[in-house]
């Protein structure tokens, strides 16, 4: 085994111990992660004892895209827990981040208040729906017709499906990225919808138990979301629920035939911060208003933006901000 392997293997044991279970996708899918991911990690005396994923991605952003840097399993072992190596392993990443010219960075956290120490802010919302089966939209016959594919068969389809739909701030996935999420990862099922030879919506789902799971659901047309709404309907009498858990921008209540029979909730989620500034800055604009932002860790970004009179913000205040005004949603939530 040579000196990468073990180091991996090393990391995997330390994201089971720390998060009590093992991980989603199973040690594939991990390791498929550390392909393309960067593992910042501290040892003490050669043993391992915490560590932070770092996971380059592609955003949208006013028909350009800007890096991110997803943060993920951040962990430490308890007995090294509160030394100080979380904070210098952040610190480091987003520096490095910075000097990449990364303009975001993401994260889901298990504490948003420890995690605003790091100028990350609340940023995100999901929706989630639990509706009985029978009462999901049945939609309607149309003259497309809709396709069960595999992943390999169906990829680029969906993903020119995906590319051309609502996705400010949302992940411009590639061909590596639609692999680990959906074949190490999970593995869903897919539908695509086709109408006069044009790809026009196609559906991620899953079964788990009684319930049908929408992992994800994209329509271009009116005609396509019927069509995916009669395919979803189809499997109603198989099962309880159906459940799909949103971008907060969708407003599937509006086509329920009886709204008040649905669990309807908004799930506060992802955080954001911005990294570089001046690199966001360049595809955004100035925000329409003033601020003079304090970033602690990065001095780079302590900069006054806009016009008019400056209000103080932190870097994650004036991230969430523009996040909000800007209506940016996040249609993943791996």
């Amino acid at each position: 085994m040579n000196t990468h392997q073990k180091l991996n293997e090393e990391l995997l044991e330390l994201a089971k111990y720390a998060f009590h279970k093992p991980v989603t996708g199973g040690d594939e899918a991990f390791y498929a992660l550390l392909d393309f991911a960067k593992p910042y990690y501290d040892k003490n005396q050669q043993q391992l004892t915490s560590m932070v994923i770092d996971i380059p991605f592609d955003i949208h952003w006013k028909e350009n895209r800007l890096k991110m840097a997803g943060i993920g399993y951040v962990a430490s072992y308890p007995e090294f827990r509160g030394n100080g190596a979380i904070r210098q392993l952040m610190t480091k990443l987003l520096h490095d981040e910075y000097e990449k010219g990364t303009a975001l960075s993401y994260l889901a956290p298990f504490s948003y208040e420890f995690y605003a120490k790091f100028g990350y802010a609340y940023s995100f919302n999901r929706k989630k729906y639990e509706i009985p089966a029978l009462q999901f939209p049945k939609g309607k016959k149309t003259s497309g017709n809709i396709k069960r594919v595999s992943l390999k068969d169906g990829q680029t389809q969906m993903q020119k499906i995906h590319e051309q739909a609502y996705n400010q701030g949302s992940i411009a996935r590639n061909e590596q990225i639609w692999d680990y999420y959906f074949s190490f990862k999970s593995k869903p099922n897919f539908a695509i919808y086709e109408e006069n030879d044009e790809k026009m919506g196609y559906l991620i789902y899953e079964f788990d138990g009684a319930d049908f799971v929408i992992r994800e659901l994209i329509c271009l047309t009116a005609s396509a979301k019927d069509a995916l709404y009669r395919f979803i309907y189809s499997h109603a009498s198989s099962f309880d629920k159906i459940i799909w858990i949103a971008p907060s921008h969708e407003k599937l209540e509006e086509d329920l035939a009886e709204p008040s029979q649905a669990n309807i909730q908004i799930q506060p989620y992802m955080m954001a911060r911005i990294v570089n500034l001046s690199a966001f800055l360049e595809v955004n604009g100035q925000p329409n208003f003033a601020a003079r932002i304090c970033d602690d860790l990065i001095q780079e970004n302590n900069q006054t933006v806009g016009q008019g009179e400056p209000v103080e913000m932190t870097i994650g205040e004036f991230t969430a901000r523009v996040l909000k005004e800007q209506s940016a949603i996040l249609r993943e939530y791996f």
